[in-house]
């Protein structure tokens, strides 16, 4: 996987990543200016027009997809957009253009409704229980990114990410925290692996533990060093993550 099309480019994930991806040949896209990227190739349009989406892919080995309106609290019609139509746009492009692979950014809000601190540990393998319209979204989009595997030649492979910051805020994100070179690890171990379709948790090796780890340390090689536990005791006290709800 050489040539890459990074989406979002202009977001706070993608910032996080730019540094781990040393060695490709990026295109970069997003509907506002992305800058820092250096002599990546940038196009600037709406991923959910498929006449964009479809020059964004071309002559693309993967396309890593980070678009989306990455707020949990965010109404329907400002989700729809750009984390439903935009991400099945995405997909049928990079499948109609014989793209290898797809590394989809989704998120642990898939799983929410599964969390309960200090009980249980969720398993990728468990179905969908999202905790807000945000989640949903992005469980849509693993569902598509099945159905996309599974009827062409792109391999899709669903990365759940946790709170991306340098530095978890409060008490009640110390189990989601995905340090930076945590996710550059999880991504690059995506771009290389021999998976057709995969979902995986993507947080750091975090002593309060929320989601289980095991497959992508398997099918990835994802071996994540960074442990929020470092952070405890200078992080305000906040309650669990939008994540952590109960029934």
């Amino acid at each position: 996987m050489t040539t890459v099309l990074i989406t979002g480019a202009a977001g706070n994930v993608a910032g996080q990543l730019r540094p781990g991806l040393e060695g490709l040949d990026l295109r970069v896209t997003d509907k506002r200016a992305a800058p820092g990227w250096g002599p990546a190739e940038v196009v600037t349009g709406d991923l959910s027009d498929p006449v964009f989406a479809a020059r964004a892919v071309d002559g693309m080995d993967a396309v890593i997809h980070l678009a989306a309106n990455p707020v949990p609290s965010a109404p329907w019609a400002d989700l729809r957009g750009p984390n439903v139509d935009a991400a099945a746009t995405v997909l049928d492009a990079a499948t109609t253009a014989g793209v290898a692979k797809v590394v989809l950014a989704t998120s642990v809000d898939v799983a929410g409704g599964h969390v309960r601190p200090g009980e249980v540990i969720v398993e990728p393998s468990w179905p969908a229980r999202p905790c807000c319209g945000y989640g949903a979204t992005k469980a849509f989009a693993e569902a598509y990114g099945y159905a996309a595997a599974a009827t062409s030649g792109t391999a899709v492979l669903c990365l759940r990410l946790g709170l991306c910051m340098p530095a978890p805020t409060t008490t009640g994100n110390l189990a989601e925290w995905l340090a930076p070179a945590d996710l550059r690890r999880l991504v690059r171990g995506a771009l290389a692996a021999d998976v057709r379709y995969g979902v995986y948790f993507g947080v750091s090796a975090n002593t309060r533990r929320l989601f289980d780890l095991g497959n992508a340390r398997e099918e990835l090689g994802y071996e994540p060093v960074l442990d929020s536990e470092r952070f405890a005791h200078i992080v305000r006290t906040g309650p669990p993550g939008l994540c952590a709800v109960k029934e």
